[in-house]
């Protein structure tokens, strides 16, 4: 059966499962709080989970194979699955208000043709690796206003899209760039990212996936009023700022802000470049060998780009 196949998947990765509920659920252990006990529930049949711990959850079991990084081949184990649950996902009602992928949107992994080959070879121009294509479920589109650019989805914790990037890779295209119609009071990658230990702050998607680690891109150069509540109120306590250079008075400005409320704060200094210029290991290095901000360092930094 094909919910057995699921289990079965899902036990190779997060170990031993209980029934619960008849068999229709199954039982795990939660990757996000790491509970001693099992309390992350699956429905076998939607597909739908959460701990009822921490309250991680999510409506498919692609967002959790995401979350845990899970290898190239699972996701092709579940894709396999997933055709049989087809039928079920067409009776399933979007909120109107919910933010949704461009039209024609084709991941890279189920893509073909002449446009796939040159929207990757433009990522693994980027630096982007087939790893990055699968953790950040990056796409593309073939015709229409937005053909042959490249699309970047950002999902919340819930696993729920809540904004996207569009990125050309035409070198003859007019327009470059193409964000949503929608609020930027989200924060980017939230269903990758790990508050409870240090967090990375940057500009753009790319700049994020060259990063890698907990990095949240804020595809722009402000802090949205969401991120900024999560950073001050959450558990995280070192925060890197990796904004480019023209956003120097933004990033000394939040500096000040997050160290007033005891955060410890890490100025990238990043030669005029950003993190997708730089690349995984340069900036690596330079998070390595990055240096707490003090006051007295904030206020010469300050007088320093007056």
């Amino acid at each position: 059966m094909k919910e057995d196949r699921l289990i079965y998947l899902l036990e190779s990765l997060l170990g031993k499962s209980k029934s619960a509920r008849g068999g229709d659920e199954a039982v795990f252990s939660c990757p996000n709080c790491n509970h001693h006990k099992k309390k992350l529930t699956l429905n076998k049949l939607t597909q739908k989970y959460q701990c009822w711990v921490c309250g991680f959850k999510g409506a498919r079991a692609l967002q959790l194979l995401k979350f845990i990084k899970a290898p190239y081949t699972a996701f092709q184990e579940l894709k396999e699955i997933d055709a049989q649950y087809k039928f079920k996902a067409t009776h399933v009602e979007k909120p109107k208000d919910q933010l949704q992928l461009p039209e024609g949107f084709i991941t890279l992994l189920k893509g073909k043709g002449l446009t796939r080959d040159k929207a990757y070879h433009y990522l693994k121009s980027r630096g982007v690796t087939a790893q990055d294509i699968i953790k950040y479920n990056i796409g593309y589109i073939e015709e229409g206003k937005l053909a042959n650019f490249i699309i970047i989805p950002s999902y919340d914790r819930q696993g729920i899209l809540n904004y996207w990037v569009g990125r050309s890779f035409d070198p003859q295209a007019y327009h470059k760039h193409k964000l949503p119609p929608t609020s930027k009071d989200i924060i980017g990658f939230d269903m990758l990212c790990n508050f409870n230990i240090p967090i990375i702050i940057c500009e753009g998607a790319f700049d994020a996936i060259a990063i890698k680690r907990n990095a949240v891109p804020l595809f722009g150069k402000r802090i949205s009023k969401s991120l900024y509540k999560e950073l001050v109120r959450g558990r995280v306590k070192q925060i890197y700022l990796a904004l480019d250079q023209d956003a120097i008075n933004d990033s000394l400005k939040y500096a000040k802000e997050l160290m007033a409320y005891g955060k410890e704060i890490f100025l990238l200094e990043l030669g005029g470049k950003d993190p997708s210029d730089l690349g995984f290991e340069e900036i690596t290095r330079v998070l390595q060998n990055a240096k707490p901000l003090t006051f007295q360092g904030l206020v010469e930094k300050k007088i320093l780009y007056q």
